[in-house]
Formats: structure tokens, sequence, C-alpha cells
């Protein structure tokens, strides 16, 4: 009900109550008045609205709705008027909201900063300050678990910070005295202290608000398939028109043929086609926003992927554990790996405990756990001290299990590919769209999981490289898609023409940078997605032509004094419902 209750949805539920009103008074001359009523709040909305599209140089306007409401007036088919009139109004409004809705989760990506910095002083001392005073050269404190709202040098020995929000990979990366930290990451170790380099606009973190912010007020306008059709069909219409009462110098044959012209396979025919498809997708766990993101799904010619949590689950997966000097074997190292790991919350303690479940490894017990964030982690197990931190030298995620001084084993860790990716990326192929893998994780790693796969891998990106890369591709002047996941995606989401998100992380920027969200990870639902559009879209084109072919050969009957008036609005009203049903069929799974 408070949707109901916005301002972009009070005209239309004006129209509303003046159909409902002149219906319930359909007998008496005021339910007509009623209608007028509404009638003129559409033409006045389309005016309003033509007249700000015209200053903005755009004249893809509604001519033949505007001409549909002002004919059913002069043809006094006040209801069909109305109707009309609420169609207008409804798609507008809901437009209108989704822009808001936009806008509304920009201004919250930007509020998830804090508003206040804890600030060193000279003295050893601390204080609160906004974060907009913070000057550069200052020092300010970052607890455990706080994001970092600004850019600077660490002053603090060490750091575990993870940066999902910047680059998409949730294993925590470790940072030393001197590093550049970036702001955004969250801190997931000790309290540190940072330099602070730069000034609250010009962090990275807000350069990503931005970067979202200028991709949805510069997308560029979508050219309707009904849009198209409009002006053309408009002019045969005024044509015909004006040609019978030429010829004949009879107004009504021209009324006759505004009546039959009356646009509503135009107006009727995508949007059902569209909400049926919306239907369709929404039974298989995918919610596009609106109506025209299937229509521009059926025109991208490339496509952009995220890597981490898109193409592969976003958890690491033990891999491989290789002894290195030990008799043991790998179900009794991997169960002193999962006794020490058991007293961790690290991504990869978890992936070495769920390998333990699955191979099932003894359990065993570890006593005097001491874990030091950013080095390691040790324990007693069986008598013997046992160590585990990050591998020297190894490439990729690998750790090192040491008994004593001695190194035992060393335990790969690969993110996991989900399933279906390989046939994924087929059937782009095969349908000549063109795919590219964008993602913030190093080079080796990427190129590692997906050297099976023919697909082009750009790799160390930050957010504003995947901007820069679907702008490139989108000056070019080809329709792109994007699939992202992340808050690091949310820039390359927006730019997109089409931005497609999973929404297993709960990323609400991510989400509403996005035209479509798939609920789940199924990748096989992007091929879903887009064989629905191309489903929805194919029933519009035959509804559109078709009911423009049937309107045409009845103007044409109209013009030469055949069908009256009140013929032809009966006639109209056949083709709608010959329109609507055929446009149902978008709803359905064949």
């Amino acid at each position: 009900m408070e949707y109901l209750l916005r301002k972009e949805f009070r005209l239309p539920i004006f129209v509303l109550l003046c159909l409902v009103a002149g219906g319930a008074l359909y007998a008496s001359p005021l339910g007509g008045y009623i209608w007028i009523v509404g009638i003129i709040a559409g033409v006045v909305k389309i005016l309003w609205d033509s007249a700000g599209k015209i200053r903005r140089g755009e004249y893809s306007l509604d001519y033949i709705a505007f001409l549909a409401m002002v004919v059913s007036l002069v043809a006094e088919q006040y209801l069909a008027g109305a109707v009309v009139a609420l169609m207008i109004t409804g798609g507008e409004a809901l437009d209108e909201y989704a822009s808001a809705r936009a806008e509304s989760a920009l201004r919250g990506l930007a509020e998830r900063i804090p508003k206040t910095c804890t600030v060193k002083l000279a003295s050893g001392a601390t204080s609160e300050k906004p974060i907009q005073d913070v000057r550069e050269g200052e020092v300010i404190v970052i607890r455990p678990n706080e994001l970092i709202p600004l850019d600077g040098t660490l002053r603090s020995d060490e750091a575990l910070l993870n940066e999902a929000n910047l680059t998409g990979e949730a294993i925590p990366v470790s940072f030393h005295r001197g590093s550049f930290i970036k702001s955004g990451g969250v801190n997931v170790g000790e309290t540190m202290m940072l330099e602070v380099q730069g000034t609250f606009e010009s962090s990275t973190y807000m350069k990503i608000v931005h970067l979202v912010d200028e991709a949805k007020e510069h997308q560029a306008p979508v050219v309707r398939l009904a849009e198209r059709v409009n002006f053309p069909f408009t002019a045969i219409a005024l044509i015909l028109a004006g040609g019978a009462y030429a010829y004949s110098g009879e107004l009504w044959r021209a009324l006759a043929v505004l009546v039959i012209a009356t646009p509503c396979p135009l107006i009727i025919a995508a949007p059902v086609a569209f909400i049926g498809g919306l239907s369709r997708a929404a039974r298989r766990n995918i919610i596009v926003k609106r109506p025209a993101t299937l229509e521009e799904l059926t025109r991208v010619k490339k496509i952009f992927f995220d890597k981490t949590g898109t193409l592969t689950l976003g958890e690491p997966r033990l891999t491989a554990i290789k002894p290195t000097a030990t008799a043991r074997n790998e179900n009794e190292l991997l169960a002193i790996a999962s006794a020490i790991e058991f007293h961790s919350i690290h991504p990869l303690a978890r992936a070495i405990l769920t390998a333990r479940t699955k191979r099932s490894a003894p359990m065993l017990e570890a006593t005097g756990v001491v874990e030091t964030i950013g080095k390691g982690i040790a324990g007693d197990v069986g008598g013997s001290r046992f160590t585990i931190k990050k591998a020297a030298g190894a490439n990729g995620l690998v750790l090192s299990l040491s008994e004593g001084e001695n190194e035992i084993a060393r335990m790969s860790f690969e993110d996991e590919i989900k399933e279906n990716v390989g046939e994924l990326f087929q059937t782009f192929a095969r349908d000549r769209i063109a795919t590219e893998i964008l993602t913030g994780d190093r080079r080796e790693n990427a190129e590692r999981i997906f050297s099976h796969l023919d697909v082009i891998v750009r790799a160390d990106l930050s957010p504003e490289s995947k901007f820069a890369i679907v702008d490139e591709a989108k000056q070019k002047g080809g329709v792109v898609a994007m699939v992202g996941d992340g808050l690091n995606d949310a820039p390359a989401l927006a730019e997109a023409s089409v931005g497609i998100v999973f929404s297993g992380t709960e990323n609400s920027a991510a989400i509403d940078a996005a035209d479509a969200v798939i609920l789940g990870r199924d990748v096989g639902l992007i091929s879903e997605l887009f064989e629905t559009a191309r489903r929805s879209m194919r029933v519009a084109r035959q509804s559109i032509w078709g009911g423009v072919a049937l309107s045409t050969i009845g103007m044409l009957f109209a013009a030469f004094g055949f069908v009256p008036p009140v013929a032809g609005a009966l006639i109209q009203e056949v083709i709608d419902i010959a329109v609507i049903l055929n446009s149902l069929r978008a709803a359905t799974s064949k």
C-alpha cells in the first residue's frame, strides 16, 4: 500500500478512479463526464512530458496515444479514451518509480560511509571528527569490522582487509606498514592506523559512487519497437483520414478511420508480451525490473562477466594436499589442519573443515591454538606443535603446514567454478554474442580457472577499469550486457545497456544498479533470461505487426465508406482482443 501512495502513482490512481466511477454511473450522463476528466488528465500528462522531451531534443513522443485520446473525445468513445489514459499514466509512473528507486539506492550507497572518523591527535589522544573535515596527513583509527572511509598509508605494522567491495575477492588480504590502502575495504584484523591521503570526495569508495551516478545519468535512450512503428502508423492514419474527407467531403469517414486507428496494438501488444515475459522469468527466479529490459536483451552483441560470485561460487575449495616431508597420508594431514583451523573464521579455514567432512578424515582436537592475523595459526595436536601459514614462493592460494620448523605439507585452494559455465559460453558463441571475463583477481588465478574455456580474461581490474571497458564497448556502437554480483561491479552494471546481477551477496548497491536480478547461483538462468527475452520479442512483433495490418485493412474499408464510426469502434475492439490473446503467449513456456 505504501508504494501506491507515492507521488508517481497519484495520477494513474486518479485516472483509475475516474474509470471505475464512470463505469458505475454508465447509465447517467455523469458517467461520461467522469471519463472525460480521466482522458483530460492523460492528455495533460502527455503534453507535459512531451514538452520536457522536446526541450531535451527528443522527438519520439506519444503521438498516437495523444491522437487516440483526442479522437475518443471527438468520437465520444470516452471509455476507450479513459483506458488509454490509464495505460499511459500507469506506464510513466512505473518508469518514474524505477528511477526513484535507483536514486534512493545511490544515496544509500554513499550513506554507508561512516559520518565521522576517529582521529589520533599529536598528544596521543583521539577525537571524533566529521569525515568531510579530515585533512590529508591526519591519522585515523579504524577498529575491527569497520569500513575504511578514506584512502591512506598504513601506519600500523600490519593490517588484514576484506576488499570484496573493491575487487570482488572474498579472501582477506594482508598489508604491511607503508602500504597504500584504498577506501571501501573492511578491516577484518586488529585496530589499525591510517595516514589519510586526499579527501573524502577523492576517495576510492566515493569514486565508485560517482561512477554509478554518472552511468545512470547518461544511459542512452532505448528506441523501442513500438516507437519505431509509432510515427509511420500515425502518418498512415492521418493520410487515410484526410484523404477520405478530401475525396468524399464526409467527416464521418475520417472519424471512422481515426476510430479504427486507435493505437491499441501499439500501446498494448508489446507491454502485454513483455509483462508475460516478466512473469515467465519470475517463475524461474529471475526478476526483470522493466519490460524494456527484455527488448534490449535481444539486441545484446557483447556480454562481460565478473568472475568471483558470478562464474565461480566465491568460496575457496581445497583442491590438493601434497605431503613434502612426512610419512602421514593426506587424510591424516587434513585431520591435523582441521583440528587447528577449527578455531579460525578465515575463509580458507572453512574450506579445510568442509574438505575434512567430505573426505571423512579423522576428527582431532587441538590445544594451545594461537592465531596471528596476517601471519598464520598454530596449535598442538597429538603432542606436536603445528603451524599453518601462507606458503612462500607459491603461485595462487597455497598454505604451508609445518611440524615444528619443518614443512610437512602444502595445501592448494581454488575458487570453484559453477556448473554449466562452459555450456553457457558455448550457447553465446552459437548465438554470435561475444563474451569476456572482467575480474579484480590476479591474472594467473583467473587464467588457471578458465584455461579450458575459449574466452578472453581481463584481470587485475578496479571498478573504474571495469566501468571504462564497458563504456568503451558501448561507444563502439554495440548493445552491451554486464553480469556481476558485488559493489565492485556496480559502476559497470549501471553503465551497461543491460546490467544483470546475482543476488546471493545481498549487495543492494549492485542489485539496484542492475536491470535484472537472478535469485540463486545457477548460471543457466542467464541463458533462460535471454531466451525469455527473445520469445517475448517474437510475440510482441507478431502482435504489433498483426494488429497494425488488421487496423490498416479496417482503415481502408472505413476510408471508402464501408465502415461507419460505431462499427469501426467495434472492429478495433475485436482487433485489440486478438492482439492481447496473442501477446499473452509470451507468458507460456513454449
